[in-house]
């Protein structure tokens, strides 16, 4: 026998089985394209050596536990942007295992209980993600350019004892503790109140058409959650990034900076419903509430407030009386009006063109069904806002005019409605009132204060009124409540520092945008402006040219005018940094 130490990759289709029922020849064609295209090449370019191919699987070793790690997240990464407009039920993903060991070879195969280790390694993966052994996790330190996540000691399936597991994180949008307190200045510590995050509920139905129904409840639940003031409620976004996931609750504890985690699933057949829930405590690991509710979809809405109403006693929270009204009274609901505004939310969550006529059309249809919708005609509004802005309705003025109507209505069924309130002030800083979009969203936030969308609008609201301070007071209050937030976040952060004259933390923080999304013109133009504003001539007019790559015909002015600030000094001061680093005026 021939032994040596070498890295061992185990990785493995995701849904094989389903896919080749569905379409033999297809998955099978398309299969071998990715590997002619992708994972080959990027397994050959790191010295990698294909030991053999097991249907849906693949064993490979490297001399190199940093070509193995490499070529895993080259592929993941690819798998993700190859695979995005492909239906959830037809994408194609893998679950990586890497390890380092000891391996037996003999002619062209290998074996050993290194190989085991990986294989098991791949079976506890999320579905798209890498995980490592600690042996393997010491040997990439400080050699890769990726965030790892330590996943605790899980028992391994037929390996004796337990083994620590490390996951790389493939997301850009995640943001580690450490990047959190370098962005902000801030520590990434536990509130001073009661703090949770609720986790995706997971689709036990075998019917991905079903994962809106259980992203539903759990949005829901989380929703009704955030309007309490003496409870701090992560966002969507961040909870949200661990769907699919295998995750360990202690971890998403520590990149939340949150003290509470409620997880639970959902399972639908007919007119039945099986939702089970359970709240644990992310330090201990204690499960402190759990509960089963086997309903009819008639009663779902008593179900999720239940839920609600154990985590406020659960962790004591307090609640004045008309707060609690507020919270619990929601009227009468129709359920289809319910399914047809958490389809809606699902396609406007794509911000696809598709996605904004489909969420338009649902929400419609759930108005018809349920006039007095809050829910509905919230969607509805968004809808037409971002159909408007994004070029995707061809009436921009007449879809942010419906939209106003809309905002107006929710005010005058609740005047407290902290929804209605939110988009009124979207509104009023789309068409320069400012000091009317200031007032709507402060009140938007004091009615909801876990909403971050809330706050980080209000802080771009402050930014383009030249309130820059108040602008990063909350704008860290927005990144607080969502450590994975979207990419806009960022200018209002930026815009903030520079505003106040700390130009070298607007820089650090427009080079980690144009990190984060190299495409995106928001970030590019605004790190060649800080550059030039620097005196770094030359960095500036590099990404300048970045800049004029993504779009030709960009000018100062333009770029100016898109958001535009409220004193004209603050727009010429941007437009001359602009021109400074080299671009068009």
């Amino acid at each position: 026998m021939t032994r040596k130490l070498a890295a061992i990759l185990v990785s493995d289709m995701v849904g094989y089985t389903r896919l080749m029922a569905r379409d033999e020849a297809g998955t099978l064609a398309r299969l071998k394209a990715l590997r002619a295209e992708l994972i080959d090449p990027e397994i050959a370019a790191r010295n990698g050596r294909i030991v053999k191919v097991m249907g849906d699987g693949m064993l490979v070793v490297f001399d190199s536990v940093v070509g193995a790690v490499e070529a895993a997240e080259a592929v993941q990464k690819a798998m993700a942007a190859r695979e995005a407009a492909v239906p959830p039920d037809q994408r194609i993903a893998f679950r990586v295992g890497i390890h380092l060991g000891d391996i037996i070879i003999e002619d062209d195969d290998i074996f050993g209980d290194s190989v085991n280790l990986a294989a098991r390694l791949e079976g506890i993966a999320p579905e798209g993600g890498i995980c490592l052994s600690e042996d393997a996790w010491r040997q990439v330190q400080g050699k890769v350019s990726l965030h790892f996540d330590d996943l605790g000691e899980r028992e391994l399936k037929n390996i004796p004892g337990r083994h620590r597991v490390y996951g790389v994180n493939l997301d850009p949008a995640r943001l580690t503790p450490e990047a959190f307190e370098a962005l902000t200045g801030e520590r990434l510590e536990l509130p001073d109140k009661p703090s949770l995050a609720v986790l995706p509920f997971e689709n036990m139905s075998g019917d991905a058409e079903q994962e809106y129904f259980a992203d539903g409840i759990a949005e829901d639940i989380l929703t009704t959650l955030s309007k309490i003031s003496d409870m701090v409620v992560m966002a969507r976004n961040s909870t949200f990034a661990y769907k699919g996931q295998a995750v360990d609750i202690r971890q998403v504890g520590r990149d939340l900076g949150v003290r509470y985690v409620l997880e639970g699933s959902v399972r639908k057949g007919g007119n039945r419903v099986r939702i089970t829930a359970q709240l644990i405590d992310a330090q201990s690991g204690d499960h402190i509430w759990a509960e089963r509710y086997d309903r009819t979809l008639e009663d779902i809405f008593a179900v999720q407030d239940e839920i609600s109403r154990e985590i406020v006693v659960a962790l004591s929270v307090k609640l004045g009386h008309g707060e609690e009204t507020r919270i619990w009274s929601g009227g009468s609901r129709s359920f289809e009006a319910w399914e047809c505004t958490s389809r809606g939310f699902a396609a406007h969550l794509r911000f696809t063109a598709q996605g904004n006529r489909e969420a338009q059309r649902l929400a419609r249809k759930a108005l018809e069904i349920e006039p007095d919708s809050a829910a509905a005609r919230t969607l509805l509004a968004w809808a037409l806002i971002i159909g408007g802005r994004f070029g995707f309705l061809p009436d921009r003025e007449a879809a942010l005019a419906e939209a106003e109507v809309l905002a107006a209505e929710l005010i005058a069924l609740d005047t407290r409605n902290a929804d209605g309130h939110a988009l009124m002030g979207n509104l009023h800083a789309t068409r320069m009132r400012f000091d009317d979009a200031i007032v709507s969203g402060e009140l938007a936030v004091e009615l909801a204060p876990s909403i971050a969308t809330n706050h980080a609008v209000l802080a771009l609201t402050l930014y383009r009124a030249g309130c820059f301070q108040a602008c990063l007071m909350r704008i860290r209050k927005a990144i607080r409540l969502s450590p994975y937030f979207p990419d806009w976040f960022l200018v209002a952060l930026g815009e903030g520092y520079r505003g106040t004259g700390q130009l070298e933390k607007a820089r650090e923080v427009f080079e980690y945008f144009a990190a984060r999304a190299p495409d995106n013109l928001l970030s590019q133009a605004r790190l060649a402006c800080i550059h030039a504003e620097l005196g770094n001539e030359a960095q500036a007019r590099a990404v300048a040219k970045t800049v004029l790559s993504l779009d030709p015909g960009f000018s100062a002015a333009r770029f100016v005018e898109i958001a535009p600030l409220k004193e004209k000094v603050e727009r010429d001061k941007f437009a001359a940094g602009l021109v400074k680093a080299g671009l068009p005026e």
